[in-house]
């Protein structure tokens, strides 16, 4: 009932900037550019792994000269249905956008529109991206800066509305892909929280009486993006080979036919008790925020037996725990809990930083 209060407190509070970082200076601007920068330090890779996994950064095309196609920037994250904490949980911290409930369509939006939303989560994330969606954070980027250049010549004919947000925002600098170390921060969780998955494979070993447990996580995406960086990219191939040598591990291709088109993708899979042991070490370090975090959990608990247990084949514990993880995993699981999210949250160490 405690855990429960706690997460009921969390939506219906308003988020707080630490009192440390309170200071009088230009009004709404500067609290928004602190807790922005907050909110960066916090999820700052996270956030940036999900848009580049599941989200969209759409800009309307200057070349256009359709007017019906003239629109702000705006950001859109597709969550599955049963991950709708998880976006209440981001737009409740971020203050942006708003979170739409698609129940019949088997998916949830959350949907970021106005200027300032926009700016809020370009903040965030510029700096952190690593794959060839980068060019639509650019576009945004760019778009923010000239809106700026535009209203801010002539300030007497401004609506109010436009001074107010020319209040809370300010030209952004481009900031290039992210080079480090996959293991250097939390990107790879937010991107695997999009399009990742662990899997548990029972089956019997050919012409033997024994059965077999094999566990993967499995990484896959597209391999191109529709449109080229400043560089000249598009493959998704440079990051996956690097998470791949992460792991240590191949990168495959896959391509699929689905109604007359083919779909090509790049897979990363750990397989063995190397890589699987790396990608334990990763998400015990980053944790995952969606309910993937509890498929990861019971993974890594069938892995724990079976590298403290000699006997992995035919009846076992290791076996019998397989077989009845699997009834209540991935798209079979109907029992789920957020304490990782609401009360033992990895990014949010603090509970003042959050709104507790």
């Amino acid at each position: 009932m405690q855990n429960f209060s706690k997460a009921i407190n969390f939506f219906t509070s308003k988020p707080t900037i630490p009192q440390a970082k309170l200071v009088e200076l230009d009004g709404n601007l500067f609290e928004q550019r602190t807790q922005n920068q907050l909110l960066r330090t916090q999820i700052g890779p996270y956030l940036a792994g999900l848009i580049e996994g599941d989200g969209t950064i759409a800009v309307h095309d200057l070349n256009s000269s359709q007017a019906f196609k003239k629109y702000s920037p705006k950001i859109i994250v597709v969550f599955k249905k049963s991950d709708l904490p998880l976006a209440k949980f981001l737009q409740k911290i971020s203050q942006c956008g708003q979170v739409l409930n698609k129940p019949e369509r088997g998916y949830v939006l959350w949907q970021i529109q106005d200027i300032v939303s926009v700016f809020t989560i370009l903040s965030i994330v510029n700096g952190f991206m690593r794959t060839p969606k980068i060019e639509a954070l650019n576009r945004a980027i760019n778009w923010l800066n000239d809106y700026i250049i535009a209203n801010t010549t002539n300030t007497k004919k401004l609506l109010p509305r436009t001074k107010e947000i020319l209040s809370k925002i300010s030209k952004l600098d481009i900031k290039p892909l992210d080079f480090s170390p996959i293991e250097d921060n939390g990107w790879l969780s937010g991107f695997t929280d999009a399009d990742g998955n662990f899997s548990i494979n029972i089956h019997k070993r050919t012409n033997k009486i024994s059965t077999r447990v094999q566990l993967y996580y499995r990484l896959e995406n597209n391999q191109n993006y529709h449109k080229a960086d400043i560089e000249g990219n598009i493959s998704f191939f440079p990051i996956m080979s690097k998470i791949g040598l992460f792991l240590g591990v191949n990168v495959y291709s896959r391509s699929r036919l689905i109604k007359d088109k083919i779909y090509y993708s790049f897979i990363v899979i750990s397989h063995n008790k190397e890589s699987n042991s790396k990608v334990c070490n990763y998400f015990n370090k980053y944790p995952l925020l969606s309910s993937k975090h509890l498929d990861f959990k019971d993974w890594a608990y069938i892995l724990n037996i079976k590298n403290s247990n000699k006997i992995t084949t035919g009846p076992s514990l290791y076996l019998d725990t397989a077989i009845k993880i699997r009834t209540n995993f991935n798209k079979t699981r109907t029992t789920f809990s957020w304490d990782h999210l609401f009360i033992n949250n990895y990014y949010f160490n603090s509970s003042s930083n959050i709104g507790y």
